[in-house]
């Protein structure tokens, strides 16, 4: 067996062998990557590092670095002009940018935070936006909620001791939700106050308006005729112990008895 195993081999190893020509293949690889190694990241960088890689950039700039599609691009109002804002939204995760309004529209802050959103709130006078889900969560234990019967409905007014990186002292503001997001802050209790009582004045008339309106409706409405019963006369025992007598009843009112009829018969 073990000779005819060399046989065979020796006679497969004889057998001539040819190979179609092939050219040969080179792959090469060029061109960047997608995305620049230095571009920044959302979600694994904070406000301060996102303002770092940010400063001096246009906006532009930034939504073309970032690698994802903003979910809102918008300009907004502020105490002093407008600002252009981008946001980002991954579940209850969010990076909020600001930048200027006027071209070349460069960057001034970022927010990543509940806390942050109120520290560009304060410092540029806008409101970027703040659930308060995203507050409520985020100042656990320190906000806490001050009731008072003239809030709008689906209101939340919460009093916080604040304090920011311009902000080291606490010093007491208070945030107002309405429908679940952030509407005003009011950084007085004098400014508050003077809310409040412009929601009791507002409710007041309104509840006013409303009293007149119903008055005017009950007036408007037909009188029903009353009716009552007087004995003339004649009447069954009850009615004459019972019912009230004319005094004095016009001829008219006055039916002929049966008496009468009768004599006249």
């Amino acid at each position: 067996m073990r000779n005819w195993l060399i046989i065979t081999c020796f006679l497969l190893g004889a057998l001539p062998v040819t190979l179609p020509a092939q050219d040969e293949i080179v792959i090469d690889i060029q061109g960047e990557p997608s995305a620049l190694p230095d571009a920044p990241t959302l979600w694994d960088r904070n406000a301060v590092q996102l303002t770092r890689k940010l400063r001096g950039k246009t906006r532009e700039q930034v939504l073309y670095a970032v690698p994802v599609v903003s979910d809102k691009d918008r300009i907004i109002e502020a105490k002093r002009g407008e600002y252009a804002l981008v946001e980002y939204y991954q579940g209850e995760e969010f990076r909020k940018f600001l930048f200027k309004a006027e071209s070349p529209q460069t960057f001034v802050a970022a927010a990543a935070n509940a806390a942050d959103v109120l520290a560009v709130n304060k410092k540029y006078g806008v409101n970027i936006g703040l659930s308060q889900q995203a507050f409520e969560n985020f100042y656990a234990g320190q906000a806490a909620k001050e009731e008072n019967a003239y809030l709008p409905p689906q209101s939340v007014l919460y009093k916080l001791d604040y304090t920011d990186v311009n902000t080291p002292r606490p010093v007491t503001r208070w945030f107002l939700f309405e429908k679940g997001t952030l509407t005003q802050t009011f950084e007085t209790s004098g400014t508050k106050n003077a809310y409040l009582e412009a929601q009791k004045r507002q409710q007041q008339e309104a509840d006013k308006a409303r009293q007149q309106a119903a008055a005017r409706q009950q007036q408007q409405k037909p009188q029903q005729r009353i009716v009552r019963k007087a004995l003339i006369s004649g009447g069954t025992e009850w009615d004459r112990a019972y019912l009230p007598r004319v005094v004095n009843p016009k001829p008219m009112l006055i039916m002929p008895s049966n008496t009468q009829n009768s004599s006249k018969k």
